[in-house]
């Protein structure tokens, strides 16, 4: 099988979701990779409002509008192509799948270390869809009700700028992405607040890339907004929710293998970072996964 034979299978089988709830749901997502009210969000999805800002953050209570400025943020796919043996499930290659934000106030609302995963998180580091398991809550609809949030949303098919190794040649491209592949997307951010995102590590059975527990600071309250790499406060983790019981890219229980979102056995464990999981597995540094990098506009 292709690797365009494989990525699109994702598409169908743990990444059926994705097309459906991201590439539908979501809506045309704008030429810019935008995700305002108007283009990222509908009624039918769960995500009405994620990406729109709430009615405390848009005003500072005292003179009309609070202080606020859009920045873009970039998620790039800089992991070699051939990281993995050639015969493994993604061709050898890292992919990043769509993935899930919010701009909040203190910790990272995704997850917190050494606690269960919620069933959005479980969807997301096990099959990739950001929109959750047929039927549950997705991880974008668990931020949108955190009360920390200001913002939230996914970012989708629609926000690849690039993909040159997708075989169709297309952008957007097929998610998830391959090596020197990006995501951006626009963000209103106001002094203090902070952005956490999640996106699926493939292969894997439950790894996903994330911000660390206290996001990356984007506006500090005693100075200008963030402009730069942003990677040192990123880092790979494991779910928790399914054993790694095969190296990546060779169990039948891994995206893009598998054939069902929720197949694998249950593991019952806690979020950690993959560094501190004992495996016998092998994995890139996060560093050498993505690049995050964020520029006010």
């Amino acid at each position: 099988m292709t690797e365009h034979d494989t990525r699109r299978r994702f598409l169908t089988t743990s990444g059926g979701l994705v097309a459906l709830a991201l590439s539908g749901c979501l809506g045309d997502g704008g030429g810019d990779g935008e995700m305002d009210g108007e283009d990222g969000t509908n009624g039918d999805d769960g995500m009405n409002g994620s990406d729109e800002t709430d009615g405390d953050d848009e005003t500072d209570g005292g003179d009309g509008m609070a202080e606020s400025v859009a920045v873009r943020i970039r998620i790039e796919n800089v992991a070699p192509p051939d990281f993995y043996p050639a015969d493994t499930s993604t061709g050898g290659a890292v992919w990043i799948t769509p993935g899930a934000y919010a701009v909040h106030d203190g910790e990272n609302p995704i997850f917190d270390l050494g606690e269960s995963a919620s069933i959005g998180l479980e969807a997301l580091a096990e099959a990739g869809p950001p929109t959750g398991f047929e039927g549950e809550e997705g991880l974008v609809d668990e931020l949108d009700g955190a009360t920390e949030v200001h913002r939230s949303g996914a970012y989708t098919p629609d926000d690849t700028v690039a993909d040159p190794n997708d075989p169709m040649g297309s952008v957007p491209g097929a998610p998830p992405i391959a090596p020197g592949g990006a995501f951006e997307f626009a963000v209103d951010v106001s002094p203090g607040q902070r952005l956490s995102f999640a996106s699926m590590f493939v292969p894997s059975n439950d790894v996903f890339v994330s911000t660390e527990e206290g996001g990356i600071g984007l506006w500090p309250e005693d100075g200008d907004p963030v402009d730069g790499d942003v990677t040192d406060a990123v880092a790979l983790f494991d779910a928790g929710t399914e054993p790694n019981a095969e190296p990546p890219g060779t169990g039948p229980d891994q995206a893009p293998a598998q054939d069902a979102p929720d197949q694998g056995a249950d593991e019952d464990g806690v979020v950690r970072r993959l560094s501190d999981v004992d495996d016998g597995h092998e994995y890139p540094a996060v560093e050498d996964v993505v690049q995050v990098t964020v520029t006010p506009t």
